[in-house]
């Protein structure tokens, strides 16, 4: 990603000036001791080996640094927080300093008389507390209904990063999922679902009772042959499916599965009215997904143009637009090849797997 602007710098003055829960009982451990035992809890916050941990002495005072790979949430900065006050550390101020998936938090604490300092490096975080910023304008660009091995090819001439999600239970779906592979892509699946509008869809239709049956939601799945993972999941159409929670919460969990040890990533591209397109999205941030809405645009009616070079045309925007194109549409692919090609527009096209659920979103 190509920053453009200075680091974001923020800084909460009235932090945190909270007592340990058990101030009043007598320090048990000497500060060593104190430091070796809070520095161990703070590290198993991430995964094993995520982290290293230094600790030396800055202008006469203990500094802690700890640098982790992986994500800074709003739970895990309140856990953060917990552990130093359980370990008898009175948090005093908080500082940080924020670039995307990149943060270097500072608190300083008093341990009895002495101020002692944690200063937190986390990198390549997807989730970053209070947000992950962005600096500058982001596309992130689903192509949804990829019928043809030509439309894979046509879209990637564009030369930026590009989300294809590959229509479910066509005759060529298992093909295309394979090409998509040998080109090193992410697997996104656009599953059609029942629908109260549609009997003759653009794929086979996921019913209801069938996404509430096991082995019949499983047998669906394995037509698909997919052996390296799904990493995110739209829906193509779905008015009546998307009313019926239960059976969203078996298709998400069902292909989940697939993933092993990977959470599948939720994209809602239907249009429609909010109250028709909340049940996809909320269901996957109840269920802990990461969890997007996307503008979706139907069609050769130059409304994705539109919506593109009007993002492109605000100044001095910090933020992302994620946007769902049918591959079949002309006007779109024109125009966004214009944008592509000219690097003044000042536009970055990302992955949506790269985004962050605190990304400012347009």
């Amino acid at each position: 990603m190509i920053l453009r602007n200075s680091l974001l710098f923020i800084t909460t003055l009235a932090a945190l000036s909270v007592s340990p829960r058990n101030a009043r009982m007598p320090y048990q451990s000497t500060l060593p001791e104190a430091l070796q035992n809070v520095t161990r809890d703070l590290e198993n916050l991430w995964e094993e080996d995520a982290c290293e941990t230094v600790t030396v002495k800055k202008k006469g005072y203990p500094l802690t640094s700890i640098a982790c790979q992986g994500n800074y949430t709003k739970a895990m900065r309140t856990k953060f927080i917990d552990i130093l006050l359980k370990n008898f550390f009175t948090v005093k101020r908080e500082t940080y300093k924020l670039r995307p998936q990149n943060g270097m938090y500072l608190y300083k604490t008093r341990y009895g008389n002495e101020t002692v300092y944690f200063k937190l490096f986390v990198r390549d975080a997807l989730d970053l507390w209070p947000k992950n910023p962005v600096q500058g304008k982001q596309i992130a660009l689903y192509i949804q209904n990829v019928r043809t091995n030509n439309d894979l090819v046509k879209w990637r001439t564009l030369g930026v990063p590009i989300t294809f999600g590959i229509t479910v239970g066509r005759g060529d779906s298992k093909a295309l999922i394979e090409q998509l592979s040998s080109y090193g892509d992410e697997i996104w699946l656009a599953i059609p679902l029942e629908d109260e509008s549609i009997e003759i869809a653009d794929g086979r239709l996921l019913t209801i009772s069938e996404a509430l049956d096991a082995d019949k939601l499983a047998e669906y799945l394995e037509s698909l042959e997919i052996t390296e993972g799904v990493v995110g999941l739209s829906p193509l159409y779905c008015s009546r499916f998307c009313k019926n929670v239960p059976a969203l919460r078996s298709l998400f969990n069902a292909i989940n599965n697939l993933n092993e040890k990977r959470n599948l990533i939720i994209l809602d591209t239907t249009s429609g009215s909010k109250d028709a397109i909340a049940p996809f999205y909320k269901t996957g941030r109840i269920m802990n997904f990461r969890a997007f809405r996307a503008r979706t645009f139907v069609g050769n009616e130059n409304g994705a143009c539109a919506s593109v070079q009007n993002f492109v045309s605000e100044k001095e925007v910090n933020a992302t637009r994620i946007m769902s194109v049918d591959a079949s549409d002309e006007k779109a692919y024109e125009c966004l090849n214009k944008i592509a090609r000219n690097k003044s527009t000042g536009v970055d096209f990302v992955k949506i797997s790269s985004l962050s659920q605190t990304n400012r979103l347009r």
